[in-house]
């Protein structure tokens, strides 16, 4: 039964240190949402693509950095200046990568995982959901496996 609850003391501490993955279609808008409901006056929120600073919300004011990586993202991206979030606007595939948001306040930071496909190529989203239904179940499976292992040695003494 040890065995168990470390692996999903494991799991909830592997889910935060990768980040949040998230896959989108080449054209589409992509919200990144930091999960703040407001930004203190004292505080600033940085973006970054790939280690790179790319947008900056400082004293209730934004500041996209279109220089950044020779352009990349120029009149792309849209900052929240109460939330901090970030939109992109019509993602391309060059544009997969990590991104990370940090405040200086409190010591916030958040990294997502974007990948971003072109339209008709690869798994449609409902064969996506349905490998990661099949996973889902195949994890609960083998963990149903070892609680009924644990329980019927327990029987047994």
């Amino acid at each position: 039964m040890k065995n168990i609850l470390l692996f999903f003391v494991f799991m909830a501490f592997m889910e935060g240190v990768f980040g949040d993955s998230m896959s989108v279609t080449e054209g589409n808008d992509v919200p990144l949402k930091t999960g703040l409901s407001e930004i203190k006056t004292d505080d600033f929120i940085d973006w970054r693509f790939q280690g790179t600073l790319i947008a900056r919300v400082i004293n209730a004011s934004r500041a996209p950095l279109d220089d950044a990586l020779d352009g990349k993202f120029k009149g792309r991206l849209t900052l929240n200046i109460q939330t901090g979030d970030l939109t992109i606007s019509n993602i391309n595939t060059s544009d997969s990568g990590e991104y990370k948001v940090s405040n200086s306040v409190d010591s916030f930071s958040k990294t997502f995982n974007v990948s971003v496909s072109v339209p008709g190529s690869g798994l449609s989203p409902g064969g996506i959901a349905g490998i990661v239904i099949a996973v889902i179940a195949a994890v609960g499976a083998a963990v149903g496996g070892v609680v009924y292992g644990y329980w019927k040695k327990g029987q047994m003494l």
